[in-house]
């Protein structure tokens, strides 16, 4: 076969995975590995992996090392823990090095890559998203315990049940089901799950922090998604401490796409101080910056003072 012809067939072969190819699949379709090692001098291909090969000419992205992984590691393989959580794209979850699950006995080494152990086949729950094999939700959350500080995996805990991925239920019963003893991730799995509130995931990144900001200031009387009427319409406020009459609303949004969306703002924050309650609006700065004052506002001199007084 000619370079010419080799190029042309390889190029083929990596359309299947972005760019990427196996070499004993390059050599099943008449490719020596002699021209392939040709072309890596040439910087035509390069190699990422063992046997794993990429077009110089596609970027090296996550997704591209991904499926490099994939490819290498062979049938039965799947992204897992970051990996399959950011091609879930689970909020705030990224994958530095490709991270896969093999299945047991195959032993895999690359400094590029991190190979987790596999362990029962059932409890992984494996599917295909988009082209991938990556673990099921529940599974990818209680690997990320391991390895995610508490509120970055509140924040993809909370995303997933925002987008119905999961729910609290579920991610019981999946623990029920398969958790071990002495597993990693599973008990920072069941605090999280014992601190969650079961029917209303937190909306937005603010949302999980304000409520985590709470509670490390001791303030724990707080009722979530509380309903107030208005208009015939119910309208629900992330934050109610219902003894002090103040209603606590993240407000996050950077801008308003649409005008609706800003006429729904003003209508629902008019809603509270019709049934006697007061409206302090948490927003990004306030929360992450101002750690004295972080809900509040000189004239209301903060929600959070405000609660701490309410406690003295």
């Amino acid at each position: 076969m000619q370079e010419s012809q080799a190029i042309a067939t390889l190029s083929e072969l990596g359309a299947r995975d972005r760019g990427v190819f196996r070499g004993r699949d390059a050599e099943a379709r008449g490719v020596t590995r002699k021209q392939i090692s040709s072309l890596v001098a040439e910087r035509i291909v390069v190699r990422e992996l063992p046997n794993t090969y990429r077009l110089s000419g596609v970027a090296p992205t996550r997704e591209l090392r991904l499926r490099a992984a994939l490819l290498w590691a062979g049938d039965g393989a799947a992204a897992a823990r970051r990996s399959a959580a950011e091609w879930m794209k689970l909020e705030g979850v990224r994958a530095p090095k490709p991270e896969i699950v093999v299945p047991d006995g195959r032993r895999l080494r690359s400094d590029s890559v991190i190979v987790l152990e596999g362990g029962e086949r059932a409890a992984l729950m494996i599917r295909e998203e988009r082209g991938l094999p990556i673990t099921g939700v529940e599974a990818t959350l209680v690997r990320l315990a391991h390895v995610l500080d508490d509120e970055p995996l509140e924040i993809a805990c909370e995303d997933a049940r925002r987008r119905r991925l999961t729910g609290v239920p579920a991610l019981h019963a999946y623990l029920d089901r398969y958790a071990r003893r002495g597993q990693r991730g599973v008990a920072s799995m069941r605090a999280l799950l014992g601190q969650l509130d079961p029917a209303h995931p937190s909306r937005s990144t603010l949302e999980v922090k304000m409520r985590r900001l709470l509670l490390a200031s001791g303030l724990t009387d707080f009722v979530r998604e509380y309903p107030l009427e208005s208009n015939d319409r119910t309208y629900h406020f992330d934050f109610a401490f219902l003894d002090r009459r103040t209603i606590l609303e993240t407000n996050g949004r950077r801008w308003h796409d649409d005008a609706s969306d800003y006429e729904f703002d003003n209508d629902k924050w008019s809603v509270p101080g019709r049934h006697g309650f007061k409206l302090v609006l948490a927003t990004w700065d306030k929360v992450t910056k101002r750690p004295d004052d972080r809900c509040g506002t000189a004239h209301d001199h903060g929600c959070m003072k405000s609660a701490r007084n309410h406690h003295a």
